[in-house]
């Protein structure tokens, strides 16, 4: 998820233009203590965002114990949704609806660019680390680390490479889960390259001919059941949620770890922005990190204990995003057979 403030200045009952000239409250300046006072009397948070929703009311709930006072509106809308429908509004000449969004890097090119993102907020007052604020407007609020999910009960763990090029034999043939859009594998491109990472893809479908699973969940569950043995999307959080469910399910982190990081950020002109910049500080203290851990099985650490020593690959600029979408569908055409 990806939520951001507004404009700073000292009162939040002042008036301050948004990306199309309109008028509306501003972030004040200061700690979180006093962002999340004006949060309070706003009395409301307008959520877009992709989390579970039961999950994403029990995170609320424990940021509720500590800011009483705001009510939750959620609105379920995928990251790559969102984009479309902030930009819509502004075109149209209408103000946000929204006061937190959740929003991918690689989405927010068109936020960004046209101004329609919050910049001025000062997230170190509020206690969030320099590292996890990008382009002063987002604030990451998770990270998905990605390795090879494995079926416990049929795979044992020293049998798999410690490589993402060591997958490429035919120990598993027949019985590797990838995804047709890519994913996660394009990310290698930000460590590899774009053409190292085709032929990688190409070499793997030649030599293990795996089998294509559109969806993270949907893959992870075939080999949770026995059906495959491994998937190259491996995600952290839906491979805990299976664990908890009692899937004999893991992960094991090669050399290159894919990274999927979640923002969230606060639109210009956003109706309670105090709470929406309350809201986006709270999910990367502590407090939120552990709920969003509890509930979503979600974490926010730079890289799992597990994974430790690998080469993270996640993107971190819009050259990345670019990259990563040109080689997503490279990958998708060598999956579909069109190359």
């Amino acid at each position: 998820m990806a939520i951001t403030g507004m404009a700073a200045c000292a009162d939040p009952e002042a008036a301050a233009p948004d990306a199309k000239g309109a008028t509306g409250p501003s972030v004040v300046s200061g700690s979180m203590a006093e962002v999340c006072a004006a949060g309070q009397k706003e009395g409301k948070l307008v959520s877009w965002n992709s989390e579970d929703p039961d999950a994403f009311q029990k995170i609320f709930n424990e940021f509720s114990k500590t800011y009483p006072g705001i009510t939750l509106q959620s609105v379920s809308v995928r990251p790559d949704e969102v984009t479309q429908r902030v930009v819509t509004e502004s075109a149209a000449g209408r103000p946000p609806e929204a006061d937190a969004l959740s929003i991918t890097q690689d989405k927010s090119g068109p936020l960004v660019e046209n101004g329609l993102l919050d910049n001025s907020i000062d997230w170190s007052a509020m206690g969030v680390g320099d590292s996890y604020v990008l382009g002063k407007s987002m604030v990451r609020t998770e990270r998905i680390a990605i390795g090879l999910a494995y079926n416990t009960a049929k795979v044992n763990v020293n049998d798999l490479p410690a490589t993402w090029e060591g997958l490429v034999n035919s120990q598993f043939a027949g019985k590797v889960v990838v995804d047709p859009r890519g994913d996660p594998l394009q990310l290698l491109a930000i460590a590899w390259g774009k053409d190292k990472t085709v032929n990688f893809v190409k070499q793997l479908k030649a030599a293990a001919r795996p089998v294509v699973v559109q969806g993270a969940t949907a893959g992870l569950l075939t080999v949770a059941s026995g059906e495959n043995l491994v998937t190259t999307n491996g995600r952290s959080a839906e491979t805990a949620q299976q664990q908890a469910n009692g899937a004999p399910i893991a992960i094991h982190y090669l050399d290159v770890v894919p990274g999927v990081d979640y923002y969230t950020a606060v639109p210009k002109g956003a109706p309670h922005p105090n709470a929406g910049a309350c809201w986006t500080a709270w999910l990367n203290s502590e407090p939120g990190r552990a709920a969003k851990q509890t509930f979503a099985f979600k974490g926010n650490v730079d890289l799992p204990e597990e994974a430790k020593g690998g080469t993270l690959a996640a993107i971190k600029s819009p050259q990345d995003a670019a990259l990563v979408t040109d080689t997503a569908k490279a990958i998708s055409d060598v999956w579909s057979g069109r190359s």
